[in-house]
């Protein structure tokens, strides 16, 4: 067996081959002093050397620096905003909460989320990391400039006033944490995307819209007369004029004409009345003008205890409901007038 020690490979770098870089670092001569006429470029954050010499380098020497590239930096670090946050074992004692971002020039809150640990704190800052460096920083995936909050939180600061930040609860589940932003979204009337949406509503169109359907029996042909939206006033000596029905309509000796005036304020019935004759509406009938009528009757007791309250929505069909309907009258079973 031959023992002959070989003498070791020298070591080189091909030119051409692109993992050198990575199997060794690059070596690069110290700096050297500039010359009075050369101009002086600033040192920036990634340019770092090795560990510091105890003393300042001479031009004569002959020791080497390593250079390191730096790896990506996190935006918060990046932008060097001191962070702010609760201290140590606090966030554990909220749990879920809700929080008001507060103008403080006005005293109004512009904001509202669900937030927890310290989450309240990074709306601010992500605002001055976009204002103290530019958006270079806070263009990324994040995308945090493009966030409508941002500009709001920039806006109010914009005099040097700090944004206020208010716990409004804490304590909560995040089911209720959610609950209380939707409802305070929609008090303050802040137009925000929040989870739930909004429910506020008017409370007589809250009712009209869960009210109880009314089925017309097929015996009844009733006429809806829809005298405006909910809460106007049904009285008989107002609800009786001004309707714009066909002359087929008003013969009260035809099969099709309607036995019942079913008064409809907004999509709810509000009174029921019997009809005994149709008339024209004086001052209707002026040349150029349509023609009108109005009806004559007694209140019907027991169809409107079996109506009145109830919604006829399904009846005036969609889009802009029509002033008349009918209802179980002529060759359909639903007619509105045009």
């Amino acid at each position: 067996m031959d023992h002959t020690t070989r003498a070791p490979a020298e070591s080189r770098v091909l030119e051409d081959d692109p993992w050198a870089g990575l199997a060794a670092p690059r070596v690069l001569p110290a700096p050297q002093p500039p010359d009075a006429g050369d101009p002086v470029l600033p040192v920036m954050p990634w340019d770092v050397t090795g560990p510091a010499s105890a003393g300042p380098a001479s031009v004569d020497s002959e020791r080497t620096t390593v250079a390191t590239v730096p790896g990506p930096v996190p935006t918060a670090v990046a932008a060097s905003v001191p962070g702010v946050s609760f201290p140590p074992g606090v966030a554990a004692k909220l749990g879920d909460y809700v929080y008001l971002l507060v103008d403080a020039r006005t005293g109004r809150p512009f904001h509202v989320a669900r937030g927890r640990g310290d989450r309240c704190f990074r709306h601010v800052e992500a605002a001055r990391v976009t204002v103290d460096h530019g958006t270079a920083v806070a263009t990324d995936s994040a995308g945090a400039i493009r966030f409508a909050a941002l500009d709001r939180i920039r806006d109010a600061e914009s005099d040097g006033r700090p944004v206020r930040i208010d716990v409004l609860r804490h304590g909560l589940t995040t089911a209720e944490a959610d609950l209380v932003v939707a409802a305070v979204d929609d008090v303050l009337a802040l137009g925000l995307a929040t989870r739930l949406g909004s429910q506020r509503t008017p409370a007589v169109e809250l009712g009209a819209s869960l009210a109880k359907r009314a089925k017309i029996k097929r015996a009844h042909q009733v006429v809806l007369l829809r005298v405006g939206a909910h809460g106007t006033d049904v009285d008989y000596a107002g609800a009786r004029h001004g309707w714009r029905i066909g002359r087929r309509w008003v013969d009260p000796a035809s099969v099709r004409s309607p036995r019942w005036a079913v008064v409809v304020a907004g999509d709810l019935v509000a009174a029921v009345y019997r009809i005994e004759r149709w008339e024209p509406t004086p001052g209707s009938g002026a040349a150029g003008a349509v023609e009108r009528w109005s009806f004559s009757g007694e209140r019907d007791v027991e169809l409107e205890s079996r109506y009145a309250g109830r919604s006829v929505a399904a009846y005036l069909g969609a889009g802009p409901p029509s002033q008349v309907t009918y209802v179980w009258c002529g060759p359909h079973w639903v007619n509105t007038a045009q």
